[in-house]
């Protein structure tokens, strides 16, 4: 029995239990022929078949990231351990001179702690308790999910390719302390049940945001050095539903801190292109707000039509959409007042900075999105759409106004 009879088979078998069809236990009870004959040989065969799902993955443009928020929406919670194993194991093959400090970032968050472990598909199903019949279908479950990932654009460079000196350098470790205190702002601003005070403390976070975006690009003001680029890209997965509203909201959050949004609704996943600083800084607030306006949108209550009918659900779209307007309004009347602050003697070395980030950023969205459509919403509930502004409103997100403490 040689190792491609059964790496032949495991395709087809992944995706029969993906699509939870008639087929699945006829592709177990063959795969479990084998499993009698040699476990150990289907262990190494289900390695090799997942660490190439892996792989395939990263080259289409996935990271370790996104990969695991995708699989929380759409597998079953048992499989994501054996997720993270994949990708622990998969990762042995690459120094970490040759990964992404923001790819490793993201490892660090899953918790792939290196240097990893192989993946044994045997040890691993004894640490979780399962039988061997559980253990073959969850890596079946696992390599289905990995074969329908579809192309995304590719963020950063792939592991085990050389590092640039762009790549390595991150944020200024000078901006902890910012961050910080932004990080703060917002963390009281999502633990508040008083939605006048959450709103009042993300104003602030957001002109110490802006302030710190303008005292960066002063810094790389000097004349005598070449404006680097530090135009990326990040992804932000929003919870469905109301995508399409959520998406909104990151969207103006980003073009109030310079930066562009794409969003796919399939996925329900919205890319952030800006320079570096600018994305962490959006990246920030954008989270808070969701949570924020979620909590506002629940607050809002449900909703009946005229004749009794529910129309909670466009009630809550409209009233998103709305929310996420009147918000965006008022962040970028706070980083247009932050910027007109600026003191004459630096406004004239500010300007060329903003405007070359910009070029940078457009550019770098045109190479990852040349083909992207603009789409309208429509707005089908006029209620949603007024309580949307009207708790917009009630934020009081002037910069003058003072925190609650």
């Amino acid at each position: 029995m040689s190792d491609q009879e059964i790496l032949q088979l495991l395709p087809s078998a992944a995706a029969a239990v993906a699509l939870d069809d008639g087929r699945t236990d006829g592709y177990l009870a063959r795969l479990g022929g084998y499993d009698e004959r040699d476990q150990a040989q289907v262990d190494r065969c289900l390695q090799m078949f997942l660490h190439g799902l892996i792989r395939s993955a990263w080259e289409r443009g996935w990271t370790p990231a996104d990969v695991g928020q995708h699989a929380r929406r759409k597998l079953e919670p048992g499989v994501e351990p054996l997720l993270l194993a994949v990708i622990a194991s998969e990762h042995r093959a690459y120094p970490d001179s040759a990964i992404d400090p923001r790819w490793l970032d993201q490892l660090a968050d899953l918790g792939v702690k290196r240097p990893e472990s192989a993946l044994d598909l045997t040890g691993w199903a004894a640490d979780q308790r399962l039988g061997r019949y559980l253990a073959l279908h969850t890596a079946l479950a696992l390599a289905g999910f990995l074969q329908t990932l579809p192309g995304l654009a590719r963020l950063f460079p792939l592991p085990g390719t050389p590092v640039s000196a762009r790549a390595a350098s991150a944020v200024p470790a000078s901006s902890g302390k910012v961050l910080a205190r932004i990080r703060a702002l917002l963390a009281k601003a999502e633990g508040t049940d008083f939605p006048e005070e959450a709103e009042a403390l993300s104003a602030k976070a957001q002109e110490l945001m802006a302030k710190f975006s303008l005292d960066r690009a002063l810094v790389d003001a000097d004349p005598e050095l070449d404006l680097p680029d530090d135009s990326g890209a990040r992804r932000i997965w929003v919870e469905t539903p109301y995508v399409s509203a959520k998406a909104q909201l990151v969207g103006a959050v980003a073009s109030a801190n310079r930066c562009r949004t794409v969003s796919m609704g399939r996925l329900a996943v919205v890319t952030i292109v800006g320079a570096e600083l600018d994305l962490q800084l959006t990246e920030l607030l954008a989270t808070s707000l969701l949570v924020q306006a979620n909590r506002a949108m629940l607050e809002a209550g449900k909703h009946v039509g005229h004749r009794g009918e529910s129309r909670t659900r466009s009630f809550r779209q409209s009233f998103l959409m709305a929310y996420a307007q009147r918000i965006g309004e008022r962040l970028q009347k706070t980083t247009e007042a932050t910027q007109a602050a600026v003191p004459e003697v630096d406004a004239g070395r500010l300007l060329p900075v903003l405007s070359k980030r910009e070029e940078q950023v457009d550019a770098l969205f045109t190479k990852l999105f040349p083909d992207t459509v603009v789409r309208r919403t429509r707005i089908t509930n006029g209620a949603g759409w007024a309580a949307g502004l009207t708790a917009a409103d009630l934020a009081h997100l002037e910069t003058r106004r003072q925190v609650p403490r």
